[in-house]
């Protein structure tokens, strides 16, 4: 080997990633909530393959640009931001550095700035698919909603209750006082299911009880938003696993990492279900316990 070659060769030798060259993460966390501990927890147990380190802005937007301004391309491959403040915090990230968002209920707003992530929200399909195989002899889902938030999910569900044989009865209210009214509208259309999508008129305190004393009255399963809901006496609400988040965010990371472009925003994968077992007896309803997703609370 000539001189000249063996210069050739050693510089291709430096440029190959050591041990001190593995592919770092900037894992930036809103605030310190167990949620998103959780979410953290299940992120390092699946990146095996990377350095991450975790930056807590602490709730402050301020303190939350600063972090991000300051991650820059060569020291960090990939950032990570957890929670909704740290997402608009990115805001002010270097645009040549990928950027996953998760823990959010969103996609941000960010204009220019290429991103993907893992909403919070369970998927509207995913909700209508357990649904059916919960109840399967009842098919007509009653859902009241406010424009204002939640047309979205309600577009969805129109486009994916026929799969499982399911009929969708959404009423529009524009304020909180239209919901006794309206209840008693989809009684008359015979619904079977009470169903809650995310919308922030009907998960007011005041409005969840009328759902709840209506189906307490006509012996109707509701499906609430949250194990809070079931606990007061909703039939169940489907949650999501932080920790699975967190798993689920990994592998996204790693498909980057990878070079892979990701454009799309991911649902959580899996839920839990969350049943009020007192609900469940005094609707007649079979044990639901035999599902291995559900958990009961009491």
């Amino acid at each position: 080997m000539n001189f000249r070659v063996f210069i050739i060769f050693f510089g291709l030798i430096l440029l190959l990633p050591g041990p001190g060259q593995a592919k770092k993460v900037a894992v930036v966390l809103s605030r310190s909530l167990s949620a998103y501990a959780a979410a953290v927890k299940g992120f390092g147990a699946s990146a095996s393959s990377w350095e991450y380190r975790v930056l807590n802005m602490e709730g402050d937007m301020e303190k939350g640009r600063r972090i991000m301004q300051r991650l820059k391309p060569g020291k960090t491959s990939l950032v990570v931001a957890v929670g909704t403040e740290a997402a608009f915090a990115a805001k002010t990230l270097n645009r040549s550095l990928p950027l996953i968002c998760t823990m959010i209920l969103n996609p941000p707003d960010l204009p220019q700035r290429p991103a993907t992530g893992v909403i919070i929200k369970p998927g509207i399909d995913a909700q209508l698919k357990r649904i059916h195989k919960l109840l399967p002899t009842k098919n007509r889902i009653g859902v009241i909603y406010d424009p204002s938030y939640s047309s979205e999910s309600i577009r969805d569900a129109r486009q994916h209750v026929d799969p499982h044989d399911l009929t969708l009865l959404p009423i529009a209210i524009e304020k909180q006082e239209d919901i006794p009214q309206v209840l008693l509208k989809l009684t008359k259309d015979r619904v079977d299911i009470l169903w809650m999508v995310l919308d922030k008129t009907l998960a007011r305190p005041a409005a969840f009880d009328l759902l709840l004393q209506h189906s307490f009255k006509e012996k109707l399963p509701l499906f609430g938003l949250s194990p809070r809901h079931v606990k007061a006496g909703a039939l169940a609400a489907f949650y999501v696993d932080f920790q699975d988040i967190g798993k689920q965010t990994a592998q996204l990371a790693a498909k980057i990492l990878d070079g892979k472009k990701k454009t799309n925003w991911e649902s959580p994968r899996k839920l839990i279900i969350y049943v009020n077992p007192k609900t469940q007896k005094m609707l007649g309803i079979n044990d639901l316990g035999v599902f291995p997703e559900v958990r009961f609370i009491q």
